[in-house]
């Protein structure tokens, strides 16, 4: 009798390799799993007209740039997009606005690096960095540090001699608290020991004015505010903030090149949505408004406003914030200044 021959089962892969092909499998699926919602989203996007919601008054350079941008952006899009002044409140309105909009991608903030310091001076219904998604830099803002052109100065320096010996009092002016140049000025002041009080005035053109009429000795403001009196040899330029000179004038040295650390910063513009606007939708922003940033009549503006075109990407951006946001904030603090303060 033949012995009887049964048949052997094939080999089953056990659970965990079964396990491990599927995850492999799913794995390789994965990035058009996640290409398929997005692209989805930006079929329709954007499908509404365009909020731009700017804290600053109609007339104001701040309005000028996002007037311009929002010309660009119509023409790229298609589709209105419309500039919302909303200045109340030190600008507080405008971030209130956009905080409880929709996450649709379709309002749009323009701020700069004010909004990240003001929480350190006034309470705020909303926090910058918590309800905001920084979407792209648009531009910077150098300040120039100007001296009275009649006084013997002609460097960062000499200013500082002067303003630490006890003959000759030496004082340094600003726009407001809160602002950008008072920002960079009650830095300065508090760094490298002024005798002599900082002293805030009311727009950047009145505080000219009082270099000019000899009550006070040195100003920190934007390239507009001073190109006349420096033009008509009036003020003198002895360093602008950032990282390298700025375009409006060249042979004028950075603070970092006349020895103070520390100013390697500009003030930047950039763009906001409310923090849960989906990324794809963010992504699109951003390269709408490099292609904005990049055209002849946006840039015309900027500069007409004393910007420097700038663009940045989201993440590259989200970074200057934070870190900008963590700097002014505490420098704020350990400065004690206060809104209701003259320093």
């Amino acid at each position: 009798m033949r012995p009887s021959v049964r048949a052997v089962p094939a080999a089953v892969p056990d659970v965990p390799d079964r396990q491990r092909r599927r995850a492999m499998a799913w794995l390789g699926m994965l990035p058009a799993v996640l290409a398929a919602p997005a692209h989805a989203l930006l079929l329709g996007y954007p499908s509404q007209p365009l909020r731009l919601v700017v804290p600053a008054p109609e007339g104001s350079a701040f309005d000028a740039l996002a007037r311009a941008l929002a010309a660009q952006l119509q023409q790229q899009v298609s589709l209105p997009v419309g500039v919302e002044d909303r200045p109340a409140a030190n600008g507080m309105a405008a971030g209130e606005a956009v905080a409880r909009a929709p996450s649709d991608g379709h309002t749009w903030l323009l701020q700069q690096t004010t909004f990240v310091a003001q929480p350190a001076l006034e309470s705020a219904s909303y926090d910058p960095l918590r309800d905001f998604q920084p979407v792209a830099m648009v531009a910077t803002l150098p300040v120039f540090l100007a001296v009275d052109a009649r006084l013997p100065i002609r460097s960062i320096t000499e200013l500082l001699a002067q303003a630490r010996g006890e003959s000759v009092t030496v004082n340094c002016g600003s726009d407001i608290v809160g602002t950008w140049s008072h920002l960079v000025a009650a830095q300065f002041v508090r760094e490298y020991a002024f005798h002599a009080p900082h002293v805030t005035v009311r727009g950047e053109a009145g505080l000219v004015q009082q270099v000019l009429a000899g009550r006070m000795a040195a100003c920190f403001a934007c390239y507009p505010s001073v190109a006349a009196a420096v033009a008509n040899g009036q003020l003198r330029l002895l360093g602008v903030t950032g990282g390298a000179r700025s375009r409006f004038a060249p042979t004028v040295p950075t603070l970092r090149e006349g020895g103070l650390a520390g100013f390697d910063r500009s003030a930047w513009i950039g763009t906001f949505m409310p923090t849960r606007t989906p990324r794809p939708l963010s992504m699109r922003a951003a390269a709408e408004l490099r292609r904005a940033v990049s055209s002849s009549d946006v840039r015309a503006t900027l500069r007409a406003g004393g910007f420097e075109p700038e663009w940045d990407a989201p993440d590259a951006f989200a970074q200057t914030v934070r870190r900008d946001a963590t700097h002014w904030q505490a420098m704020i603090r350990e400065a004690d200044l206060r809104l209701d303060s003259g320093e």
